[in-house]
């Protein structure tokens, strides 16, 4: 009898693990949406139709046919997207449950988010002045931006009587742009800079130019050396800052390269347990003409170990030769 039940149970278990491998024609259906919505929605005209044509390569390979497990089938292609695109937010997704697939909470996630803000003060953790004057600043997030505020603005006017200044990106993964701008503009003087460009696949929507702006509650440090610290878990606003003021000549950048998390992504739908996320925008750097997609912001100075000595005495060598 025992035997029987377990056999039984055997049976269920297989069935059950079975039951949710897809059949050569789902994955037909799945894999054949994506170079159209591809076409449709990609960000980069150039790119688009490469990626397309090389993804519909794949599908006529069959190469597919066999990934009948939802994951793997998900995981080789995002594998083979982002290969063909060098572009981190092409992916496959396969939503296991039915609490995949619910709507976002907000307001359980707006909760969570003030009250990271009061154990991290808004994004600003370590705030010090090192030898010869030299100002030190932490900031581990871009928090809210009016909640934020106040804290941004005594932050800076902490440090604006310091002769140079290092800001610690690693670990920073972005988040809002409003503080990060708020930073940014203490580099810039006189008129608008024109910053960057975000382009949006959708052809009605205009390109949204971003400039700097004289919102500064204090002194500007256009004249003062900088220098920013970042790191592979550097992302996204915190990527822009310190792309931008690299590439305005405005700061030196230390550490190791970041994320490369430079576009911006939305879903679309491939069948009721599959989404696949596409690039839909893109900031252009007027200087560069390009971004930090991928290849992340490239360190003037790459250092591993003792980074923030090692920026001192780079910064205050700087300053020696004036």
């Amino acid at each position: 009898m025992k035997k029987l039940l377990l056999y039984i149970c055997f049976i269920i278990i297989s069935l059950s693990g079975n039951a949710q491998d897809l059949t050569k024609k789902e994955i037909k259906a799945i894999i054949s949406k994506i170079p159209e919505l591809i076409l449709e929605h990609y960000v980069l005209t150039e790119k688009k139709l490469e990626i397309s044509d090389a993804f519909t390569q794949n599908i006529k390979s069959k190469i597919y046919q066999n990934f009948i497990n939802p994951d793997s089938l998900a995981n080789k292609l995002t594998k083979d997207l982002r290969t063909i695109s060098n572009d981190k937010h092409l992916s496959v997704e396969y939503l296991k449950t039915e609490d995949d697939k619910k709507d976002f909470d907000w307001d359980d996630w707006e909760k969570k988010e003030r009250a990271l803000e009061l154990t991290q003060n808004f994004g600003f953790t370590e705030i010090k002045i090192l030898e010869e004057n030299i100002g030190y600043l932490k900031i581990v997030e871009f928090m809210h931006s009016q909640r934020g505020m106040q804290t941004a603005v005594a932050t800076m006017k902490l440090i604006e009587n310091t002769k140079g200044l290092i800001i610690d990106l690693r670990g920073n993964g972005g988040g809002y742009s409003g503080l990060m701008m708020y930073i940014l503009n203490h580099y810039f003087d006189g008129g608008p800079t024109h910053i960057s460009t975000t382009f949006y696949s959708d052809k009605n929507s205009i390109p949204d130019k971003e400039y700097s702006s004289d919102l500064v509650y204090g002194k500007l440090r256009v004249n003062t050396p900088l220098y920013i610290i970042i790191n592979e878990k550097t992302g996204s606003a915190a990527e822009f800052l310190a792309y931008t003021l690299q590439a305005f000549g405005k700061a030196k950048i230390v550490g190791k390269s970041s994320a490369g998390a430079a576009h911006m992504n939305s879903f679309y739908t491939l069948n009721n347990r599959f989404r696949i996320s596409i690039s839909t925008a893109a900031p252009i750097n007027p200087i560069t003409n390009t971004n930090w997609e991928n290849i992340g912001v490239i360190p003037d100075y790459e250092i591993e170990d003792e980074i923030v000595n090692k920026a001192l005495k780079l910064l205050l060598d700087e300053q020696d030769k004036y």
